[in-house]
């Protein structure tokens, strides 16, 4: 990548503005779970091909996809949700087999990407939208190929730029955010040309093309009349065993099943109890007149708040309906409160009010903390310099907008520095990552903004409750401690026992997003064991594990019903059939008439789309409408639904003449796009794929 190491114009408030947007990217990709893995035997989470990913390997890529994210939500004042660390797990490992399956077929055909195509598609004239979709100009709706350079020169090159030690540190994950959307860009190009090839080698026929064209140039409008198949009771069509068998003996291939283990479990909330709300009122009352006459507001509620004071101004028409009503009226030291809503106490103090803009637009250059730079490029642009040539030279962004709450991500030096500013000159301020001189182009209307310290007391489930809900579950198992008195006796001790057939890859439970320890617990238990109990966020979690279906196919018992409906309906169809044709009708009014229907239209049928607009997917009358004479009747015919009949009211062809070219392109390009969308799986599939990650985790 000899071109991004030529890349050198500084960028550093750039880091924190667009890494933060770019490390949503990495989120719905890679992800994992924090856990310590137990002391293995065997070192290894997974074997592909014969090719081991050992467990370093699996907790080197989770412990830094681990850091991308969290700094993600740090930078958000959030943490992450319940159930993300567990359930991504599995897609860092899914990545690396992934990878290891699409390198051996690669090198076996000599496909690779170049530095230089790699260079072209992250940050060269076919910058791929992976990467353009976090650098676009708003104004334009174009990509900011200055943005993007200057990005990638700060995460490439931080010493280069001027980041080191502590900033160093700062700029880490957007760096490993970066070398991972390089890979996933190779990889995905690697994918396209593999699709590409076999595309080549696959493509349409001269008859194929042909046969396309003609079975997209024709639409008909229809007229319609079905009998649902709910027309005749269930209990009046018989299904023999035989049947049945012979229907899943037939489709078995589709019945394919990983091993699954059935467990019952019980939750149990973890919820404050009656002692623990009285004692946060208790506590609330004690507080309320100190927080309204306390001279060192900060300070008291860092001591006994839930929340510490922001000291920051927001606009009181972003307040909620009864706190905006309170602050339009109240002057500095006004309260409002206590109030107690979602399980917490509040207490407002107005600290101050003021009429100002909600938010600031700016245009800034950036230089690396320290810079000698800075007061050079000050001093040039009050003298009328070239912000624009400036910025080309050392990077920056002409159109940005800072909010008083923005302080936690720049700095409140950097934001007091912006709203204090008054005019429109240049002037200098330094963020959390970087210097910068900035100049304000627009300030919204002023508004009245309020200062508001808010004492918060959140009603919490203490210590004694946490131990009385824990025993009284520990209590139960270990009375119940089979299957059978597990269930049984539920509903007397106040549980609800729950039932989930889970398989190696599950990650939750019905009513529990993070479910994934039970289910471990669950594959490397023993039929009727009790479990341990598991906390889940707000839940305890205990688990019995009933039994164990192996790898294979899945047993006729849990496909029966599905099959039996099947069945039932062609029985139907049959007899719906047999006795339209009796009646020997002859117009669409007798029909519906006949199968107690209305008559309905559906317009633009085509062979090419199974899906009918207002009818869905009815594939047997798309294929015939097309070819049927306009006013014939058509059927009864057999649908999804139930029985059709059906007349062409009118026909549309297309007067595109068929070219074969264009035609013979359009299917290699829908054929690309499936081959694009499911080789990953195909090869997923051929592959020998031994998962043990369940052991571990």
């Amino acid at each position: 990548m000899a071109a991004l190491d030529k890349i050198r114009s500084k960028a550093g408030f750039l880091v924190v503005i667009i890494g933060v947007a770019l490390l949503a990217f990495i989120i719905g990709d890679f992800l994992n779970s924090g856990h310590t893995f137990y002391a293995m035997s065997k070192n290894k989470v997974a074997v592909v091909n014969g090719q081991s990913i050992s467990t370093e390997d699996f907790q080197e890529k989770v412990r830094t996809r681990t850091d991308e994210v969290q700094e993600y939500y740090r930078q958000r004042g959030a943490t992450l949700p319940e159930g993300y660390t567990s359930r991504l797990n599995q897609e860092v490992l899914d990545q690396m087999i992934n990878e290891l399956i699409l390198n051996e077929n690669l090198e076996n055909l000599g496909i690779e990407v170049s530095k230089e195509e790699l260079t072209d598609l992250l940050c060269g004239d076919h910058v791929v939208p992976m990467v353009s979709q976090y650098f676009m100009n708003p104004e334009t709706g174009q990509l900011d190929k200055n943005a993007l350079m200057n990005f990638i020169s700060v995460v490439t090159d931080p010493e280069g730029n001027g980041y080191v030690g502590e900033m160093r540190a700062r700029i880490e994950p957007q760096r490993q955010m970066w070398m991972n959307i390089e890979k996933g860009v190779k990889q995905e190009r690697l994918v396209q040309k593999y699709a590409g090839l076999l595309t080549e080698l696959s493509g349409p026929n001269a008859l194929e093309t042909e046969a396309a064209y003609n079975d997209a140039k024709t639409t008909a409008n229809i007229s319609y009349a079905v009998q649902s198949f709910y027309s005749i009771p269930d209990s009046t069509v018989t299904v023999s065993e035989k049947e049945v068998k012979a229907a899943y003996n037939k489709e078995k291939e589709s019945f394919r099943t990983p091993e699954r283990r059935s467990m019952k479990y019980i939750t149990v909330d973890i919820v404050p109890s009656e002692n623990d709300y009285a004692e946060v009122q208790g506590k609330m009352d004690m507080l309320e007149e100190s927080f309204k006459t306390t001279d060192d507001v900060a300070n008291f509620l860092a001591n006994n708040s839930d929340e510490v004071y922001a000291n920051e101004y927001v606009a009181v028409r972003s307040l909620s309906p009864e706190l905006k009503a309170f602050a339009e009226k109240a002057g500095v030291n006004a309260v409002y409160g206590p109030v107690f809503e979602n399980d917490t106490h509040s207490m407002y103090r107005v600290m101050g009010t003021k009429v100002a803009p909600d938010s600031i637009q700016v245009r800034l250059l950036s230089f690396a903390p320290g810079s000698t730079q800075t007061d050079s490029v000050l001093n040039v642009l009050r003298k009328g310099g070239d912000f624009d040539a400036l910025m080309n030279e050392f990077g920056g962004n002409n159109e940005i907008w800072i909010t008083e709450s923005m302080w936690s991500a720049l700095g409140r030096p950097f934001v007091d520095k912006v709203f204090s500013t008054t005019g429109n000159g240049f002037f200098k301020a330094e963020s959390l990552s970087a210097e910068h001189v900035l100049q304000i182009t627009k300030r919204t209307a002023p508004v009245k903004k309020v200062n508001l310290a808010e004492l918060t007391l959140a009603v919490n489930p203490s210590t004694d409750t946490y131990t009385n809900l824990y025993n009284g579950l520990s209590s139960y198992i270990a009375t119940n401690n089979s299957v059978a008195k597990f269930e049984s006796a539920a509903q007397e001790a106040g549980y609800m026992v729950n039932t989930m057939d889970a398989t190696a890859a599950d990650f939750s439970l019905p009513g529990v997003m993070d479910a994934r320890q039970a289910i471990r617990w669950a594959f490397n238990a023993d039929k009727g064991d009790i479990s341990e109990i598991f906390t889940s966020g707000d839940k305890f979690v205990v688990a019995a594990l009933e039994g164990v279906t192996p790898e294979g196919y899945a047993p006729l018992s849990e496909i029966r019903a599905a099959l039996e409906m099947r069945i039932r309906n062609d029985k139907k169809a049959e007899a719906l059939i047999q006795s339209l044709k009796a009646q020997n009708l002859n117009s669409m009014d007798a029909y519906a008439k006949a199968m107690k229907t209305t008559v309905s239209d559906a317009k633009f049928v085509s062979f090419a789309s199974p899906s009918i607009s207002g009818v869905g997917f009815e594939p047997a009358i798309s294929g015939l409408a097309p070819y049927a004479k306009k006013g014939e009747i058509v059927g009864p015919v057999k649908g999804n639904r139930g029985v059709y009949v059906f007349t062409v009211t009118d026909k549309e062809v297309s007067a595109k003449p068929f070219d074969a070219a264009a035609e013979a392109e359009r299917l290699k390009q829908a054929s690309n796009g499936i081959i694009n969308s499911q080789l990953m799986n195909v090869l997923r599939d051929k592959a020998e794929i031994e998962n043990t990650m369940i052991r571990f985790f």
